[in-house]
């Protein structure tokens, strides 16, 4: 998830509204405080009038545009951006505020055109990298997006969203060490630390520090208790250390809102390793039952119908056992497994069923 700067409506006094006419300035303000009232339909009313006294008033289309933006019209609020620009062609803030609102309404590619161009005219402004960087995260462009957000850190070194972002784009370019390095200069207090914190339990997990990543999808937890996919990997943690209970707890909770196939595989797994490890224990009633929760969530799985059978049998539960045999066999897809099935079946020879 890239994070985008927001912009606000708002007026910025140039020399040029000072040098307006004194009808179009009073318009031009009545327009603000319609717009700081959320009255953007009599806010367009006064902006139109004070273009009326001054064409050249680039504030007020730019005002007119974001007003019908507001109001869900973009594609009629788009020739007061340009009409903006046009009269106020050394303006570079009205080519950036048209960039971000091109980017708020998908049109990505012209967004960085724009976005671009407000680059070009001021160089060091970090809002305008900024912008531009989520513009070419947006087209996929992170190469060219982690140079801007690069940029910035040199302009504004404090600044968490631009951190994270940057980690993502060096993410997203498979350079794994230098997103770490990007994350851990995210700001535990900051909106991001969350996601943050899950990028690099993420990394941890990948590298097989387990114990790292623990500790921040926790931090992420606690600050976002809600995030599924930090959620999931706790739950995949605590499958590594053998709490299968919590684990399978924890997903379960989180297959009721997100019921995926990677899900359903892991509870299968997390359910077939615990049965296991009831094995191991002579445990074979509580075997039995985990095995067959296993199945439940992959039925078409031979190993995990020839172990039901096997445990079935050893608690005398054989029409469970004929009947995992009998999945198993539509399913077998190795020699072994066939054996297995084979050899199970003859142990039921003769045997009363119950």
């Amino acid at each position: 998830m890239i994070i985008c700067g927001g912009i606000n409506l708002r007026a910025v006094p140039t020399n040029l509204f000072q040098q307006s006419p004194i009808q179009a300035q009073t318009y031009f303000r009545e327009g603000i405080k319609q717009v700081k009232r959320q009255n953007y339909r009599s806010a367009i009313r006064s902006f139109r009038s004070a273009v009326q006294h001054d064409p050249n008033l680039g504030e007020a289309y730019l005002n007119l545009g974001a007003c019908y933006e507001r109001i869900g019209q973009f594609e009629k609020s788009k020739p007061y951006f340009e009409k903006a620009i046009s009269v106020d062609t050394g303006n570079p803030r009205l080519v950036y505020l048209y960039g971000v609102a091109l980017g708020r309404n998908n049109k990505r590619r012209e967004a960085v055109k724009y976005l671009e161009r407000a680059v070009y005219m001021e160089p060091k402004n970090p809002d305008y990298l900024y912008n531009l960087g989520v513009g070419y995260s947006s087209i996929t462009q992170y190469a060219y997006a982690a140079t801007c957000f690069e940029q910035v850190t040199g302009i504004v070194s404090n600044n968490s969203a631009v951190w994270y972002n940057l980690g993502l784009a060096r993410l997203y370019l498979f350079k794994t060490n230098e997103a770490v390095s990007a994350w851990e200069k995210v700001e535990f207090d900051s909106p991001v630390a969350a996601p943050a914190l899950y990028y690099l339990a993420l990394a941890a997990y990948n590298k097989g520090d387990y114990k790292a990543a623990m500790s921040k999808v926790k931090m992420s937890l606690a600050l976002s208790p809600e995030n599924i996919d930090a959620q999931y990997m706790k739950a995949l943690l605590l499958g590594k250390k053998g709490k299968y209970n919590s684990a399978i707890n924890l997903l379960e909770k989180i297959y009721l809102i997100k019921q995926v196939d990677e899900i359903e595989k892991e509870l299968s797994s997390l359910f077939f390793k615990w049965a296991k490890e009831e094995v191991k224990l002579k445990k074979y009633k509580a075997a039995l039952y985990k095995f067959r929760q296993a199945g439940r969530y992959m039925p078409e799985n031979s190993e995990i119908q020839i172990n039901i059978a096997e445990t079935a049998i050893k608690t005398d539960q054989y029409n469970v056992a004929k009947q995992a045999l009998e999945r198993a066999q539509r399913t077998a897809a190795t020699e072994k497994e066939e054996e297995a099935i084979e050899r199970l079946r003859k142990s039921l020879t003769g045997v009363d069923k119950r």
